[in-house]
Formats: structure tokens, sequence, C-alpha cells
């Protein structure tokens, strides 16, 4: 093992462990930081004392009318809800799946965002 560090321009090495939703937060930050590797990264953090992260920001004007479609529906489901006092799997469902083309037009549009 000495050999091997001797080899390399780093003598010191040091490790730990993270729990799975330790390990996503540290991909989520490592992602929006630009780091190539977990080593780069945590190098970053501990030596430098600071992380910066990279911002990307995107125009909600392009996924206006896609989210005012989904909106009024969910409002059409909300306002029955709310008049019956009862909601059916089925509308439960329906708004489910509505919540999740505005996660899925999101995510689309902060990927377009990002390029």
């Amino acid at each position: 093992m000495a050999e091997q560090g001797a080899k390399r321009s780093r003598a010191v090495f040091k490790g730990l462990w993270l729990s799975d939703a330790e390990w996503k937060r540290v991909q989520r930050r490592m992602e929006m930081a630009g780091a190539r590797s977990f080593a780069e990264y945590a190098r970053a953090a501990l030596v430098e004392g600071r992380i910066v992260v990279r911002r990307v920001a995107f125009d909600p004007a392009t996924l206006r009318v896609e989210l005012s479609r989904i909106g009024n529906n969910v409002n059409q489901i909300s306002r029955h809800v709310n008049t019956e006092d009862v909601v059916t799997f089925e509308q439960m469902r329906a708004t489910r799946e509505l919540l999740e083309q505005v996660q899925r037009a999101i995510d689309v549009a902060m990927e377009a965002g990002a390029e």
C-alpha cells in the first residue's frame, strides 16, 4: 500500500460511510456543482471549505400553456370533490397522473435549460 501511495501525488486516503439518502443528496449536490467525481467534490468541500453550485435558470413561460391546462383539470376535480364531499379512486388516480405530468414537464424544461 505504501508503494502505491508513493506513485500518487496525494498520499493520504480517507473514507466514509453514507446512508442511501445522504448519498443521493451528495450526488445531487455534486451534479449541481459540476464535479466530475466524488473525490473532486469532496476535496473541494474539505480543502476549500466551500462548494460552488451552478443554478440553471429556466423560463416557466415555456410551460405556461401546459401547466395551465393541467391546473384547470386539477381545479375541476377539486371543485367536484369539495361539492360532492366524496372522491372516487378514479378521480384520485386522474389527479395523481396530472401531477406526474406537471413533474415531467418541469423535468423536461430543466433538462432543456441545462443544455
